[in-house]
């Protein structure tokens, strides 16, 4: 009789104890699964996290442009002027026992170097012309809207004009530099001891597209830093094996980099 009165007397404890048990345990897969969820919605799109946002970037610019744009690209147009310097007082800067035909070759570098050096300070003054921060501001006007699907595609489009002028000056600075290193290093073969070292100088300053980067370059790649300190949402992917199951798991890492 004592037996059976214990073992209904633990029954009557066990039991709520359990059902207590598993009812946690749905709780904690719940809260689980809300906390997921949560951070699966709350990720978004960086285009509209970041800050400021490629359409606010775009119209500081536009602005800031109105002002600065015939010395937006001065590198490139410091560099040109020096080499056109060089070709234009070449001639002057000769050396003494050049032959006729030097001489001619001499005067054709001294064209052709001041041709290119002019041909850069009114390329950079050109493509500062252009404005593009401001066409790209005006070309979003097209597109209005002020749901989420409208609000994205300008974000994009945004950063389509901000990646477009950086995209022409990482090739035109690198093209800068190649020619006007090339029409001073040429203007030093027949010039005296003056022209060679203002060959020599012009020479140093062909390389100021590459000492300092151009204003749209930085412009574009500082928007990007900002895009990637949001987050990084697809980190790595890789296969887990359950040694109990003696089976394969995809597994994905998802990361926040701040």
């Amino acid at each position: 009789m004592r037996k059976w009165i214990l073992i209904l007397t633990l029954g009557v404890f066990v039991t709520p104890l359990s059902w207590a048990a598993d009812t946690d345990n749905d709780k904690d897969d719940d809260d689980e699964k809300n906390d997921v969820s949560h951070i699966l919605e709350s990720m978004g799109y960086p285009e509209l996290q970041v800050v400021p946002r490629a359409s606010e970037r775009l119209r500081m610019e536009a602005k800031a442009e109105s002002g600065s744009w015939l010395i937006t690209h001065w590198p490139i147009e410091l560099s040109g002027l020096a080499t056109a310097y060089v070709g234009f007082t070449s001639k002057n800067n000769l050396r003494g026992d050049l032959t006729n035909k030097n001489k001619d070759d001499a005067a054709t570098i001294s064209m052709a170097t001041t041709a290119i050096g002019v041909g850069w300070v009114i390329g950079g003054i050109a493509m500062g012309a252009q404005r593009p921060y401001y066409n790209g501001e005006r070309a979003l006007k097209k597109y209005p809207g002020k749901d989420e699907r409208s609000t994205l595609l300008r974000e994009r489009l945004a950063e389509e004009a901000l990646e477009r002028p950086a995209r022409t000056m990482r090739i035109l600075q690198t093209v800068s530099v190649i020619t006007n290193v090339a029409a001073n290093t040429m203007s030093v073969l027949y010039a005296d001891d003056y022209g060679k070292m203002v060959a020599g100088v012009s020479i140093v300053l062909s390389f100021l597209p590459l000492m300092f980067e151009d204003h749209s370059i930085s412009v574009y790649d500082k928007h990007i830093e900002y895009k990637k300190k949001i987050y990084a949402p697809l980190k790595s992917a890789s296969v887990s094996y359950d040694p109990y199951s003696r089976t394969l798991t995809p597994v994905t890492t998802l990361t926040w980099t701040y």
